[in-house]
């Protein structure tokens, strides 16, 4: 990746997007979010966050980047420690400034929450920075619940349950290094956790066989992958709510609520939303809609909360 010359439209475009982050950058609770949402903020394909004193770039386009003016202005703006560029074209991480980034772990607070991510490591650090406002909410109606956190990857769902006051936090993923992510943000944050909290195994084995043992939550969250892999035989339809809905509304005691997180883009809200309601059989009633925070102008993340009545 060669550094074009430098581009005074980008140079401002970074720095007008910065400035509208002042009141992430001025509070001292946070330091993990996106500092320049290139869609709506004047460079469609690129994407910036910080995590910490890590800038990670992420370049989605064929062309080459101008990785001197963007190292440059970061340095200036936030100080950065390391500085790096995922290419997602071409599969690759460069860096632009500090330490390897294959080799950055460290840990970011978000409102008190503690979460450690690896900003290169994978295509995701670990912390999907867009569920914020989610995480918010869930640390707000947690309180006393008992929580299945479905599809859990690294748990910071849960553990917003949990540092809201749940009972009990299950997390079930897949993955077993995700669940051992998990355990460790769980112990970042003082939180209770052993194995019992901590399955591991397919969504499609477990939901039926905790419904035919009576198991009972209080509050589920449902955030699927986009494409959810060929099981037993079958490939679900996208994020196959219409099944996960209906097991969910099972395991649910009446004033409970499912979370669900809509994170394909093939059908609109409302269409998705009918389907978690006619899946329910009309139990599931929406009770909360959000989207992601101001550093994501877009706005592009869609999530509803339903209560069962």
């Amino acid at each position: 990746m060669n550094p074009c010359e430098s581009s005074p439209d980008l140079e401002h475009a970074l720095r007008e997007a910065w400035s509208r982050r002042q009141p992430l950058h001025d509070d001292p609770d946070i330091d993990v979010y996106r500092i320049f949402h290139g869609y709506t903020e004047g460079q469609n394909g690129l994407d910036i966050e910080k995590f910490g004193p890590v800038a990670r770039i992420v370049w989605k386009n064929e062309e080459n980047l101008e990785a001197e003016t963007l190292r440059r202005t970061l340095i200036e703006l936030g100080d950065f420690e390391t500085i790096a560029v995922r290419q997602t074209q071409r599969r690759t991480v460069e860096r632009l400034h500090g330490e390897a980034p294959e080799e950055v772990e460290i840990d970011v607070q978000e409102y008190g929450l503690r979460f450690r991510v690896r900003p290169f490591a994978d295509e995701n650090s670990g912390l999907f920075l867009d569920a914020r406002p989610a995480r918010q909410w869930i640390r707000e109606h947690s309180e006393g619940r008992r929580v299945l956190n479905l599809f859990a990857y690294t748990g910071s769902l849960g553990i917003a349950a949990a540092a809201g006051g749940a009972q009990t936090v299950v997390h079930v993923d897949g993955k077993r290094n995700a669940l051992e992510r998990a355990r460790v943000n769980h112990t970042l944050n003082e939180l209770p956790v052993d194995d019992r909290s901590l399955l591991r195994g397919n969504i499609y084995t477990h939901l039926p066989r905790a419904v035919r043992q009576g198991q009972r939550f209080d509050a589920v969250i449902l955030d699927p992958p986009p494409q959810l892999p060929r099981i037993k035989g079958r490939r679900p339809q996208g994020q196959d709510f219409a099944t996960l809905a209906r097991f969910a509304t099972d395991l649910l005691e009446d004033e409970g609520w499912v979370l669900c997180f809509f994170n394909r883009y093939d059908k609109s809200l409302e269409r998705y939303e009918q389907e978690v309601a006619d899946a329910s059989d009309g139990k599931l009633q929406p009770l909360w809609r959000g989207t992601s925070g101001d550093d994501f102008p877009e706005g592009e993340l869609r999530v509803t909360a339903w209560i069962k009545r």
